[in-house]
């Protein structure tokens, strides 16, 4: 007996799995990474559920052309025509999301020079203020998935068609993550300035247009916050800019300290930090405001449901569109 055409529409709307394995749907996350093992952990857990119904894989780093392929080819070896590409970063005003692009054939050129993670050392603006080294950057030959190598950063080999949602951004879910985080730490906030700080880009252009999205999610929290009583003091939206250039970096510390320290001479301030999850960025924040007073969880956007819901979210919105 043929299953009628409303019922197969309501097998596919009502079953994710149904529709993964007829149309053989894929999912890759593209995530920065951590030094320790429980930022990447922390990246893998939030995609349990989505494993349920269909093949996950998850490529760290930034705009890293090596763990993107290696990621395809798993994906495409299980017979995967579509693959959904989630991009679990922060922002999309970055180098990294234009390269993503860039890798993925969505875009025919590279917007800007290109980024390979090589090595790790010190890098001069980390050590100020931690007095650890962190990730650099080279530009050097890498080889493909295929084996190919190559002085030039080339587009990934793909055969699946490929689907690229957005980064996280002002998504609602994340405003949600940001209002509770703020509220863990609230206790009359009236007298609270809240400080939303995230890592922001060395471009100019790209720096307001992130700050803008802070700004956004700043809004949003107003809005959650609307039936409240009393509402937040101030909420500011800033970025450190820990990759800019010197004299950058240091007008984007000395404009966190000032607010943080402006903030405390009649209230309290309350410090959050706009990261995916936790793993040793976050203190370079705390070691920016020493002497200062403030209120700290270091709480990053994860470990939170709100990720996996988005993370779901984008996938079935993919797949909608």
């Amino acid at each position: 007996m043929k299953i009628s055409y409303l019922l197969l529409s309501i097998l596919l709307l009502a079953n994710p799995a149904f529709v993964a394995a007829n149309e053989k749907v894929g999912v890759l996350l593209l995530a920065h990474g951590g030094k320790h093992a429980s930022w990447d952990e922390s990246v893998q857990h939030a995609t349990k559920s989505l494993q349920h119904n269909y093949p996950v894989e998850v490529a760290f780093g930034m705009a890293n052309p090596t763990t993107m392929q290696a990621g395809i080819n798993k994906l495409e070896l299980q017979g995967v025509k579509k693959i959904v590409v989630v991009q679990l970063f922060i922002s999309s005003f970055s180098p990294i999301i234009r390269q993503n692009e860039y890798l993925l054939g969505i875009r025919s050129t590279l917007a800007d020079p290109p980024m390979l993670m090589m090595s790790h050392s010190s890098s001069t603006n980390s050590t100020n203020d931690t007095g650890d080294s962190s990730h650099s950057y080279s530009y050097s030959s890498h080889k493909m998935g295929a084996g190919h190598e190559s002085t030039e950063l080339l587009p990934l080999k793909i055969s699946a068609k490929i689907i690229l949602t957005e980064p996280l951004n002002s998504h609602p879910l994340v405003a949600e993550i940001v209002y509770a985080r703020i509220n863990e730490l609230s206790t009359a906030p009236e007298t609270e300035t809240v400080l939303l700080v995230a890592h922001g880009p060395s471009a100019e252009d790209d720096n307001k247009k992130w700050v803008k999205t802070i700004e956004d999610l700043a809004d949003q929290v107003r809005s959650l916050q609307a039936s409240k009583p009393t509402k937040f003091k101030q909420i500011f939206a800033l970025t450190v800019r820990d990759d800019a250039d010197t004299a950058i970096y240091d007008q984007a510390k000395e404009h966190f300290r000032t607010l943080v320290s402006q903030s405390a001479k009649d209230g309290e301030t309350i410090v959050i930090p706009l990261l995916l999850s936790q793993g040793g960025v976050e203190a370079r924040y705390v070691k920016r405001l020493e002497g200062l007073d403030y209120k700290w969880s270091g709480k990053t956007l994860l470990p939170h449901q709100n990720i996996t819901k988005f993370i779901e979210l984008s996938v079935a919105d993919a797949l909608n569109n």
